[in-house]
């Protein structure tokens, strides 16, 4: 067997050796596949407010929380969170019970009370008129001084009854006027035009007086409150220009500071300032802010976030280079709304892919 695995190997090399020199080696050359239809466009730079940033809230310069002036249940609720209501909106509506009853009980107090107002004018008209009677009467000495005694005494005492059903017809009525304005409290509504922040209780839910049920934002200029360092004490003045972002709006606004809140908290080592906005629109209560000093502007990289490509912690961009696609790993910074900051691997004028990144393929050829 050694002869002739010998002999196969002696006639493969001469077989090699005849026709080496006739015979080149092939050469296969890959093809880029051609990705068309992709949206491009160059990064560009954009200026934002850079330096410290600090955490702030929005909230409305005026919020009032409205309560129960009665106990009850809710029986319905008119508005929602988020809602915006002009003063003399109905809010919430208490099931009708005490306060009802009470203003039954009161409106016939008061009706009895009118009834027995009558019955002594009339005693007083009778008593006025024996009196009159009983005067005559004493002129020609018919009636003894005893008998005109009593009849005037009668006169008096029907004059104070007069008076006093007079005073009771008023208590009654002041008392269903106060049974009127209790049942008018089953029905909370709007002291002024704003936004309904917060609902505090649900219907079907047992109320007491005082007990919290709608927190009502004014309408009007929003403002932001926002925590500074200590190390800021007595360096912020008010008047003072902020730059005031809102990621998930992406949109910057100035604000200028109105007070300053001097108590520094002892946990946070920070103390409170609240910045007027001139122009609040689209802001919601209770909406994420960064506040910076104005004027830090620094240039930064925007990309639309739809160009941005995830997989796992991993984030890249799709560049053209030459004609072909290359996948490129970018460390991004913050989110503006639709667009995105990018802080290192992408440069500015470089082309990327902005739309239609789910068919591009690293080293693929572009087309129109």
């Amino acid at each position: 067997m050694k002869v002739a695995a010998l002999c196969t190997s002696l006639l493969a090399l001469l077989l090699l050796a005849a026709c080496g020199g006739d015979i080149e080696p092939g050469r296969t050359e890959a093809q880029a596949p051609t990705v068309r239809g992709l949206t491009l466009a160059r990064a560009t730079g954009s200026p934002l407010a850079g330096g410290e940033a600090y955490v702030g809230t929005v909230e409305s310069p005026d919020r009032g929380v409205l309560a129960a002036r009665i106990g009850g249940q809710v029986a319905s609720l008119g508005a929602v969170e988020g809602d915006t209501v002009k003063a003399g909106d109905l809010l919430v509506t208490l099931a009708d019970t005490t306060a009802g009853d009470q203003l039954r009980q009161a409106e016939a107090g008061l009706a009895e009370a009118r009834g027995a107002s009558a019955a002594a004018e009339a005693r007083l008209q009778l008593a006025q008129s024996t009196f009159e009677r009983f005067s005559r009467l004493k002129a020609g000495e018919a009636v003894t001084p005893q008998e005109f005694d009593r009849v005037a005494a009668e006169l008096e005492m029907a004059r104070q009854g007069v008076k006093a059903a007079r005073a009771a017809v008023r208590g009654a009525a002041a008392t269903r006027d106060a049974a009127k304005t209790a049942q008018g409290y089953t029905r909370v509504t709007a002291p002024y035009a704003g936004v309904v922040a917060r609902r505090l209780v649900e219907e079907g839910s047992t109320v007491m007086p005082g007990t919290p049920l709608l927190a009502l934002d004014r309408e009007g200029a929003w403002r932001v409150r926002a925590e500074l360092p200590e190390a800021l004490t007595g360096k912020v003045a008010a008047g003072d220009r902020f730059t005031v972002e809102f990621p998930a709006l992406g949109k910057n606004l100035t604000a200028i500071v109105a007070e300053i809140l001097p108590a520094i908290d002892p946990k946070s080592r920070s103390f409170q300032v609240k910045l007027s906005l001139e122009d609040g629109a689209g802001l919601s209560s209770g909406l994420f802010a960064r506040v910076r000093a104005a004027g830090g502007e620094q240039a930064s990289l925007l990309v639309p976030a739809a160009a941005v490509v995830t997989r796992g912690q991993l984030t890249a961009v799709y560049v053209v280079e030459e004609g072909l696609l290359r996948y490129r790993l970018v460390k991004l910074g913050r989110r503006l709304g639709e667009q995105v900051e990018i802080l290192s691997g992408l440069r500015e004028g470089e082309t990327l892919v902005v739309d239609g990144v789910g068919r591009a393929k690293s080293g693929a050829r572009v087309e129109d």
